[in-house]
Parts: structure tokens; sequence; C-alpha cells
């Protein structure tokens, strides 16, 4: 069972360094996909006599991923990172922007006493500055 768990693990890294070269995170149903193929492979070699042909299936699988990997641009539209939300209907958590910055209804900070509204208006760009990385 080491060179199936082995094997699983080198298929795995060779998605992931796929997905790293066209800059986003792997998605969780490649990863699952994949790992089903090789939990197939652990399924069948749990019966003795196959145990040799289901190691050798799961290395074939990672040099064939290896072969459509090695050599050529990703040229995959990933969406990542995700676009900005610009909207001002939504309202996110700020982190680190001051709270005049976090309320609609007032125009300025310094005039929000006199609106009511002690937190002043919203700043859907000051809040992405505060959250993004």
């Amino acid at each position: 069972m080491g060179g199936l768990v082995l094997a699983w693990a080198v298929g795995e890294s060779v998605l992931v360094y796929r997905w790293a070269k066209l800059g986003a995170p792997p998605t969780p149903g490649v990863l699952a996909l994949s790992s089903a193929i090789w939990l197939g492979c652990a399924a069948v070699a749990t019966y003795q006599p196959a145990r040799a042909a289901a190691t050798a299936f799961a290395w074939a699988v990672d040099l064939a991923v290896l072969m459509q990997v090695i050599g050529k641009t990703p040229d995959a539209a990933t969406g990542w990172p995700p676009p900005p939300i610009d909207d001002p209907t939504i309202i996110l958590p700020s982190g680190n922007a001051p709270l005049s910055n976090l309320n609609p209804g007032s125009s300025s900070s310094s005039s929000s006493s006199s609106s009511g509204n002690p937190l002043g208006p919203l700043n859907p760009k000051s809040i992405w500055n505060a959250i993004k990385p």
C-alpha cells in the first residue's frame, strides 16, 4: 500500500503544481475527483492478487497527468482572484477600516452626529482596501 499512497501524493502534487502555474488555488472538485481515482485503486488493491496491478495503474495515471502538464503553458481561465465587490448594497466586515466608513446615511464622519448616524457613510472602496491582502 506504500506505493499506492506515494502515487496518490505525487498525483495530487502534480495537480497542485498545474493550478499554481495558473495562479489560482486548485478547486475542491479537481482534488476530489483525482483522489477518487486513487481511492478506487486502493479498494482494488485490498485484493492481494490485484495489488500490483492497482499500484501500476495508479502510477500510470500519474505519468499520464504529468505528460499533460509538463511542457505546456497553462491557458485555462480560472477566474482568480475574484473581482472586487464594488456594489454599495453589499456590506462586508471592514477589518481595520475606521467605523466612519461603514454605515450609509451621513455625508461625513464629522457630521454623523448631526444626522443621527454615529457610524458615517458607507464607502466600499475603503472597506476593500482595508480587507485586501
